[in-house]
């Protein structure tokens, strides 16, 4: 019994705590970068109760923020295309992962949104 935990344990520690936690860190950045990206499209479309010190527009501060977000989005997104091109699976999946990932991102962002509400 202990030699089938034991194979276990190291199966787990190879194969699936990296993957994992590689699935997390994406997953992660990901909502960073749409919370960045919705953030800001709220305070460009919408005038906030707060000034921002006193002086600035919240529509340049807005897409400012959705320029950080989109560029935090697009950096996550090249370093998933380099992780998976390293895997050499077959760039139909690669392609698929790819649509995937702008779908979700778009998703998450239209939720964050939604959440916020007026």
């Amino acid at each position: 019994m202990s030699d089938v935990k034991t194979r276990w344990l190291e199966f787990y520690d190879s194969r699936i705590c990296p993957v994992s936690k590689e699935i997390f860190s994406h997953v992660e950045r990901m909502i960073v970068g749409t919370l960045f990206v919705s953030a800001g499209a709220h305070v460009a479309t919408n005038e906030p109760m707060i000034a921002l010190f006193g002086y600035l527009r919240h529509g340049l501060i807005g897409r400012g923020v959705m320029l950080c977000g989109v560029i935090l989005l697009l950096l996550n997104f090249i370093d998933g295309l380099f992780k998976l091109a390293k895997l050499q699976w077959h760039l139909a999946i690669q392609i698929a992962m790819s649509f995937c990932y702008v779908i979700l991102s778009l998703r998450l962002i239209e939720l964050i949104l939604a959440f916020r509400g007026k």
